[in-house]
């Protein structure tokens, strides 16, 4: 593919639009996009893992920017490190005697502990993160690897705005296939299920519904 940035995959899109006129409209239907991307892309390129501080007398710690989901939580300061189970929020058992944290939930835009730490402590996330390209941020993994996957993704969702149906049936079809290529790809490399695309509802929830089998 011919770019490997935001300016790039712009212009490249608007190359395939013919319609100079969408010049403003163009990050709009990448942002729509990246949103179906997060959806979709159980790939590796999506996993990180961060180390967080929990400081002693606190029971969380904000967020890393561009979390989407979950993964699992380690405590870092012991050797094996040791993993938490997870909880949703409603069913965290909450108390406020200080000690070594056992549970956590997402709560907001937090990631929650059952108590107050007792001393600071230094907790591993690991989580899907999303994509969001822009001019601050004008290149990604994901965009590296599988420059096809945005185009097509973009592509698609200019058609609505278009009312092109002739096209929204092309790029359907491109982008389907596309995913099929990559999902080969990511369970060759690792031990997953194949993941499922549903077409029929593509726009309505971003660019499609995916999920990892068991």
């Amino acid at each position: 593919m011919p770019f490997t940035n935001y300016a790039e995959l712009s212009a490249a899109v608007s190359g395939w639009l013919h319609r100079k006129d969408l010049t403003a409209r163009i990050p709009d239907f990448i942002a729509l996009a990246e949103v179906g991307f997060d959806r979709i892309a159980q790939v590796r390129l999506m996993e990180n893992e961060v180390p967080l501080t929990l400081a002693a007398g606190e029971r969380s710690v904000t967020l890393p920017a561009g979390f989407s989901t979950p993964l699992a939580v380690w405590l870092s300061d012991v050797q094996p490190r040791e993993e938490l189970a997870a909880m949703v929020p409603e069913l965290l058992p909450v108390t406020t005697d200080p000690g070594r944290p056992l549970y956590w939930a997402i709560d907001g835009g937090s990631l929650a502990f059952e108590r107050p730490s007792d001393v600071p402590r230094t907790v591993t996330l690991r989580y899907r993160g999303g994509f969001r390209l822009s001019d601050d941020a004008p290149t990604n993994a994901l965009l590296a690897k599988y420059p096809d996957l945005y185009l097509y993704g973009t592509l698609l969702q200019a058609q609505p705005f278009l009312k092109n149906m002739e096209m929204l049936a092309l790029w359907q079809s491109m982008y389907a296939r596309t995913v099929s290529e990559i999902n080969k790809t990511e369970s060759r490399s690792r031990a997953v299920a194949p993941l499922r695309t549903e077409l029929a509802g593509l726009l309505g929830r971003g660019c499609g519904d995916f999920y990892r089998g068991s």
